[in-house]
């Protein structure tokens, strides 16, 4: 069972960068964590933030927010699935 771990580890990426700078990835993500996050921007960066995040995804990505968040309110073509979980 540990060898499965390992192998799952090696395909995830973990990045780090500034979410107010251009992102790179364009439809290279499956997942997108964010967390928490939006709640400490106002409306217009969010809405920025959300189709910043729907274009990095590939389609039939998964976008996480945390369950103090949501997406209602802003302009963006995610579909709902459920609470704090949106599918490109």
């Amino acid at each position: 069972m540990s060898g499965l771990k390992n192998d799952i580890k090696k395909m995830i990426t973990y990045q780090r960068f500034n979410l107010m700078d251009r992102f790179h990835a364009q439809n290279n993500f499956d997942v997108i964590f964010c967390r928490n996050v939006m709640i400490y921007f106002d409306k217009k960066t969010q809405n920025i933030l959300v189709n910043k995040f729907y274009d990095s995804l590939r389609s039939g990505g998964y976008f996480f927010v945390g369950h103090s968040e949501s997406l209602t309110g802003l302009k963006h073509q995610f579909n709902y699935v459920e609470p704090s979980v949106y599918v490109k």
